[in-house]
């Protein structure tokens, strides 16, 4: 069996600006996400997502508040400590958070005969590399 995996294509910068008040007078902000095309290898994400399809993704240093949150049922890309440049696209099936230590997070396969964190185990919020925002193209 393969797993899901997705390979890097073309990148592209979008950058949104927020302007708002603080105590020390006016402040702007500068907010960079990057966005790409992902090919689907693989069918550990079968049935929502299977070996060709094309997934557009937004790059980002993700947390469990604000701008850049990631909750249950999210569809993420992740890069492993253990096997670095190789992303996988899984969906994040629970949260944990505990304090004064960096929350994790627990993937599943939407295929059962997926790699993911049943074998895997809790891995840290900072594997996450994009959030999947839809397909562009089924394969």
């Amino acid at each position: 069996w393969k797993i899901a995996v997705c390979v890097n294509s073309y990148f592209w910068c979008e950058y949104i600006s927020h302007v708002y008040e603080t105590t020390a007078g006016l402040t702007r902000i500068r907010l960079m996400a990057k966005y790409a095309s992902m090919l689907v290898e693989g069918d550990s994400m079968e049935p929502t997502y299977g070996a060709g399809d094309w997934l557009m993704g937004r790059w980002a240093n993700y947390t469990l508040v604000g701008f850049n949150k990631v909750r249950a049922g999210d569809v993420v890309v992740i890069e492993r400590d253990e096997q670095p440049g190789i992303f996988y696209v899984k969906r994040i099936s629970e949260v944990r958070r505990s304090e004064g230590h960096m929350p994790t997070i627990f993937l599943l396969s939407d295929n059962s005969a997926g790699t993911d964190s049943r074998q895997w185990g809790w891995l840290p919020i900072t594997n996450v590399r994009a959030k999947i925002l839809f397909r562009m193209k089924k394969g």
